[in-house]
């Protein structure tokens, strides 16, 4: 584990009891005990520096301060628990502003089958993608499968922020419908970009072209098993949403979501080399 996920029912104090799974994984898993330190990111995705004040069966206590801004990069392994002085030489590293600037992503995806967006989720949690949004859609699960597991992969989520060190506090936000994603985040507002992958080649340009401008939020939408119908393709269309494709090959919805994101974060890590190459043409 690379940095520990403060849980939700924390109060923001200076002291954070935990019981249960959270304590388990700290003294069990990773072996940690009274007098060590330790980085975590609160649910707000900030900073903290921890220590474990007592342990008992089950259960133990933390006090909680801020931490130092984290580099952009991931964080050192914390496994075999360390001093305070440590970990505060651990978290030092290059400054946001030396780091590649890379848009916040958000990942829209149908609602798919099993745990198949259990393990999408995973995945966009470690990749750093700001939040992800459940799509009810037409050929989607209907939308009372969505309510059990939306705390379910809350779960996945903080697990898989814990495992990777992302400093980003990735969300799962309520289940909507292409229409509901229309209006909260159109495609045509300043400052963000909206894509929504299609297994036609309806790309009317290629995603490095779309990125050009680099906005400050690309919205990535992936369809359930079947795609998006005729409708939610013209409502995406009409709200400034551009078509992407990611080729010829038919690709499992949950594979297209995770290549989505990949394709996506790739191209604006990389951006300062292939603009820079781009622009000596």
């Amino acid at each position: 584990m690379r940095q520990f996920v403060l849980p939700g029912s924390w109060d923001g104090g200076p002291v954070c009891e935990l019981e249960g799974r959270d304590a388990r994984r700290l003294l069990t898993v990773l072996r940690l005990s009274p007098g060590d330190s330790f980085p975590a990111i609160g649910p707000d995705g900030a900073p903290y520096s921890c220590r474990i004040e007592s342990a008992g069966r089950g259960r133990l206590t933390l006090s909680v301060a801020p931490g130092a801004l984290a580099s952009a990069g991931y964080k050192p392994d914390v496994r075999a628990g360390r001093p305070a002085s440590l970990v505060a030489g651990l978290a030092a590293g290059p400054s946001r502003d030396e780091a590649v600037a890379v848009p916040r992503l958000i990942l829209a995806v149908g609602l798919l089958k099993g745990s198949k967006l259990d393990e999408v989720a995973r995945i966009a949690a470690e990749a750093g993608v700001e939040a992800i949004v459940p799509l009810c859609t037409a050929r989607a699960l209907p939308r009372d499968h969505a309510d059990g597991r939306i705390e379910r992969l809350r779960r996945v989520v903080a697990e898989a922020i814990g495992q990777s060190g992302s400093g980003v506090a990735t969300r799962v936000e309520a289940p909507t419908t292409v229409a509901g994603l229309c209006v909260a985040r159109p495609g045509r507002s300043p400052g963000r970009l909206g894509l929504f992958f299609h297994e036609a080649p309806l790309a009317q340009s290629s995603i490095h072209r779309y990125c050009t401008d680099v906005p400050d939020e690309i919205v990535a939408c992936v369809g359930p098993e079947g795609g998006f119908d005729d409708t939610e393709v013209g409502a995406l269309s009409d709200s400034g949403y551009k078509a992407a494709w990611l080729g010829p090959t038919v690709l499992r919805a949950e594979t297209a979501a995770i290549f989505a994101v990949a394709s996506v974060r790739i191209v604006c890590l990389e951006r300062p080399s292939w603009s820079t190459t781009e622009s000596r043409e």
